[in-house]
């Protein structure tokens, strides 16, 4: 108990000491702190063990082996120091996932030193990466798999960076305050009901002639959202604007997701149908839209479209979490 009160004001102590993060960080000296490992307090004893004994019988040969292994003890914490010290936290990125599985926090740094820094790891949240040698001049980035439960906002609100190396009796850490956030998107339903079915029509009502799979009908520059799979890819090695196929003469237009077609389900399960729907939408290759209390999403394609309406089922209600 006491042991974790003392965590947390340090905690909040930092906090208040360095204030908020912008990118990029850089670790100066101040802002690194250094504690000697439970195997370097038992390296620490037993040094005091042996200048007792040294200084009990007077032997010349025991003070000179404990002076030295002293000596290898303070460069030792000099190097453990040093292995942090001008290391560069480019950006952190907590990337969108599902309500259940793993949301992947990245930090991207940088070694701007002449030297190679070895055993480098993140943490947050109780999770640990693994270690990471970064050469001299080189970017490298560490993960981080943060559990999530429910949807929503998920932020960031401290990231540790440590390390133990060379001999692991001295623990160098700096504590990151960034503005972080992610999305976790609803689970997905494992067995949803079909959408109902729609017409082919577009967002005005009107027939929808360019998503159609049976008659070519020519090429336009690309726009934002179109799917790689229409790109002409022979027309496009030749330069200029990237080439989209169009088609004409298919049925096919652009289908709604409605909230209002799943009447009478508890909120979270519709939720997770919705997400479903999108997915599988998306997967289908054609064009969607999302209708939910609040808010609606025209027709659309691409990975782009597919967020944006994840992200408004993700947010329904505005619930949040943090680590």
């Amino acid at each position: 108990m006491i042991r974790g009160w003392a965590r947390d004001w340090a905690r909040g102590w930092a906090r208040r000491r360095q204030g908020a993060d912008q990118e990029p960080v850089k670790l100066h000296r101040r802002r690194i702190y250094i504690l000697p490992t439970a195997l370097g307090a038992g390296f620490g004893i037993s040094l005091f063990g042996m200048l007792l004994a040294a200084m009990n019988y007077n032997n010349s040969m025991a003070f000179a082996l404990t002076f030295l292994l002293a000596g290898l003890g303070l460069v030792t914490m000099h190097w453990c120091h040093q292995n942090l010290s001008g290391l560069v936290v480019r950006s952190l990125r907590l990337h969108p996932t599902f309500a259940g599985r793993p949301a992947q926090l990245e930090l991207v740094m940088e070694n701007s030193g002449q030297g190679a820094r070895h055993d480098l790891e993140a943490s947050c949240a109780g999770v640990r990466s693994r270690p990471l040698d970064l050469p001299a001049g080189v970017v490298a980035s560490l993960q981080l798999e943060l559990p999530t439960t429910h949807r929503g906002r998920l932020r960031v609100d401290r990231v540790g960076v440590d390390t133990v190396f060379p001999f692991g009796l001295f623990r160098a850490w700096a504590w990151l305050h960034p503005a972080c956030e992610g999305i976790v998107y609803p689970a997905p339903a494992e067995h949803a009901p079909p959408p109902p079915a729609g017409g082919p029509e577009d967002a005005e009502g009107q027939w929808d002639e360019h998503f159609g799979e049976e008659d070519f009908a020519g090429l336009r520059e690309f726009r934002k959202g179109d799917s790689p799979r229409r790109i002409a890819w022979k027309a496009a090695a030749r330069g200029g604007a990237l080439p989209v196929k169009q088609f004409t003469g298919s049925p096919r237009g652009s289908a709604w997701l409605d909230w209002d077609s799943l009447p009478g389900m508890p909120l979270e399960q519709k939720l997770s149908v919705l997400c479903r729907w999108v997915l599988d939408a998306q997967a289908g290759g054609g064009t969607f839209g999302l209708r939910i209390p609040g808010a609606q999403i025209a027709p659309g394609i691409g990975p782009e479209h597919r967020h944006r309406c994840l992200s408004a089922l993700a947010l329904y209600g505005e619930t949040a979490d943090g680590v």
